[in-house]
């Protein structure tokens, strides 16, 4: 150190001695000027150059400003205590101080006394590297240095964050800090982090959904591709302008969701021909009716969500197949129930070997004498014993393996009931069976009657032709 700086840290200690006795009261300018015997001017430049340093801290009372020595944390506690790993370097690059975490993050045995050790002597992972090597001789060579450098150390992929600082001091001669920071977990997690957006922004970009993205005043903030397919639009910038609460024929309904702040399915209808009265140029008209979920976003730092997103497929034409199914089951149910014949819709049993009361109507009812309370779910055989008959069960099940309607002859479903029933039997596309029923009773009386002893052959079956 040169004669000059030796002389100016004298005096900067001669300073920080003299506020040191007037702790309580501080001192002014002038005062410190008087009491060392130097000008104004050379006072005011020290007290700035250490309250620039943190050694001092000046006060103002109106116009005049007190300085006092600063008071400071015990070093060596916090150096001890950080997390992070420490070593302050001495002029000659030697080792004059490590705390707790620079032993263990570099592996070093515990106990081993490295004060005053040459850093470069160690090959400490890290600061083997060329890089940080250099830098460290930089700033010795009061150079052009960098303040941080990040590293892997090859030897176990480990990646560093290396801080670098000298630490000035106006009594002290000048040493080197640094920081080393093991943030291996943290740029996993970073680059997880970017891979997640980028999947998400993928799934946005290419998401056969619609999404859009609003304020809670209805302004649009952001849209996907699909739902400008969907809306009948070209670009981002003709919602812009728009309102979420446009698109919506009834508005309220996201006013509400809104208010409310929670995730709800719903079907929101979207008239075209209202969004061009209100300037949003679709290609489509007419009304579209939409399936959307909608989903508040939080915030980051809690409280209300100011931003919504409802993610949404157009179900215009599932809702008029919905329709057109609904027409025909009712339609189906209207002529199944009032038929003037009895029907009957069985449940096949392993192919064949059984068969169970599905659905029955109120002709069939009557018929049988029985409620469909009463037979659905239900055995055939169990309900009518008189029906298990092997050439009974023969015939039907060859109707049913060739998928070819079977009439069947008069039939009685209980053994000295008087009625007769013929039936036209049918295998359904849903892999059921079913009966068309006619009351023949009146003809098998009037005729010759049934066979005394009656037996179904294959003879006596035959199929639609």
């Amino acid at each position: 150190m040169t004669d000059v700086a030796t002389g100016y840290q004298e005096q900067f200690g001669r300073i920080l001695d003299l506020l040191e006795e007037h702790a309580t009261t501080g001192l002014s300018v002038t005062a410190v000027a008087q009491e060392l015997g130097i000008t104004r001017i050379s006072a005011a430049k020290y007290l700035e150059l250490l309250a620039a340093n943190g050694d001092v801290c000046m006060e103002r009372f109106g116009q005049k400003k007190l300085y006092r020595r600063s008071q400071r944390l015990p070093l060596r506690e916090i150096f001890e205590h950080s997390p992070n790993a420490l070593v302050i370097l001495g002029t000659d690059l030697r080792i004059c101080m490590v705390n707790a975490s620079f032993i263990a993050t570099l592996g070093i045995r515990p106990g081993h006394n490295l004060a005053g050790v040459p850093i470069f002597d160690l090959d400490l992972p890290v600061f083997s590297d060329s890089s940080v090597r250099r830098n460290i001789e930089r700033i010795h060579r009061s150079e052009t240095y960098l303040d941080e450098i990040q590293l892997i150390d090859e030897r176990t992929d480990r990646i560093y964050l290396v801080n670098f600082a000298p630490i000035v001091s106006q009594t002290e001669s000048p040493e080197i800090l640094v920081t080393l920071r093991e943030i291996t977990a943290l740029r996993k997690t970073e680059i997880a982090l970017k891979n997640s957006e980028r999947k998400i922004t993928t799934l946005f970009q290419t998401v056969p959904s619609g999404i859009v993205i609003f304020a809670a005043d209805g302004s649009i903030l952001n849209a996907n591709p699909a739902s400008l397919r969907i809306l009948g639009l070209r670009v981002i910038e003709q919602l812009s302008s728009a309102s979420i609460f446009t698109l919506a024929c009834s508005p309220g309904t996201l006013e509400s969701l809104i208010r409310a702040g929670q995730v709800a399915e719903i079907e929101l209808a979207c008239d075209f021909d209202r969004m061009k009265l209100e300037q949003i140029p679709s290609t489509k008209s007419g009304v579209a009716y939409l399936n959307v979920v909608f989903t508040p976003i939080p915030r980051e730092n809690g409280g209300p969500p100011d931003e919504f997103a409802i993610l949404f497929k157009d179900i215009t034409s599932d809702r008029r197949e919905r329709k057109d199914l609904t027409f025909r089951e009712t339609r189906y149910r209207s002529l199944f129930e009032n038929a003037c014949n009895g029907v009957i819709v069985y449940g096949v049993i392993r192919g064949g070997e059984g068969f169970v009361f599905n659905d029955i109507n109120r002709a069939a009812e009557k018929i049988l004498g029985l409620k469909k309370e009463e037979l659905i779910g239900r055995n055939v055989w169990d309900v009518f014993p008189a029906l298990a008959d092997p050439g009974l069960l023969k015939a039907v099940q060859h109707g049913f393996a060739r998928e070819r309607p079977v009439f069947l002859p008069p039939l009685q479903y209980r053994e000295g009931d008087d009625v007769w029933i013929w039936h036209y039997l049918f295998k359904l596309p849903s892999g059921e069976l079913a009966s068309l029923m006619i009351d023949v009773s009146t003809e098998v009386r009037d005729g010759n009657g049934p066979p005394s002893s009656p037996e179904i052959t294959d003879n006596q079956c035959y199929g639609a032709r």
